[in-house]
């Protein structure tokens, strides 16, 4: 999938957070825990799609990791496996869903404790119902709800409106700190307002 996925890691303590694994099999990553000795606490959703997801079930197996995404989320996830293998695979009755959703960035009031940091969650609504963004020490992870291409939202289950106020809200809480943008698409660039 032309799509990033992060892993972010202690090489202390040697653990570690995959960040929307989008291809099948999570081949690299599940090389690249394995070869750092990582154990794998969580995988992190920024949104729905398959592009962002589909290398849930690999990792599960592996590593058995807990799931972490907003409800949106994790209701919209059966069916855009759906819509995605319709449109864009060469097998139009393919049908991946993923196993299992741990954790509810809702149930947790936005925040999750992780090795000695806090994670902290923002519903961001717009390029699909369960887009959240979410920040790790000076790394905002944005998902596909804050680019540096044009944004896309989708007619049928995005939304123009609920987007531009979820990039608004985003803008308040981070345009004057110095943070480093994790996209879902796209190179990571510093975040900062005055160079916008």
């Amino acid at each position: 999938m032309a799509s990033n996925c992060y892993v972010v890691y202690d090489d202390i303590t040697n653990v570690c957070i995959i960040v929307d694994p989008g291809s099948e099999r999570s081949e690299r990553e599940i090389v690249f825990i394995e070869e750092n000795s990582l154990h794998l606490d969580y995988i992190i959703l920024t949104h729905e799609h398959t592009d962002h997801t589909w290398g849930c079930n690999s990792l599960l197996e592996k590593f058995a990791p807990k799931v972490v995404c907003s409800e949106a989320c994790s209701q919209e996830l059966p069916k855009a496996g759906d819509m995605y293998f319709q449109l864009y695979y060469d097998n139009p009755n393919y049908h991946y869903e993923v196993a299992c959703v741990d954790i509810l960035i809702e149930n947790i009031e936005y925040q999750l404790d992780w090795n000695g940091l806090a994670i902290h969650f923002t519903p961001t609504p717009g390029h699909s119902k369960g887009s959240i963004c979410f920040d790790i020490g000076n790394y905002l992870f944005s998902g596909d709800t804050i680019m540096k291409y044009k944004p896309y939202v989708p007619k049928k289950r995005g939304s123009m409106e609920e987007y531009k106020i979820s990039v608004e809200c985003i803008e308040k809480m981070y345009s004057n700190k110095n943070m480093i943008l994790c996209p879902g698409h796209g190179e990571m660039m510093k975040y900062k307002n005055d160079e916008k």
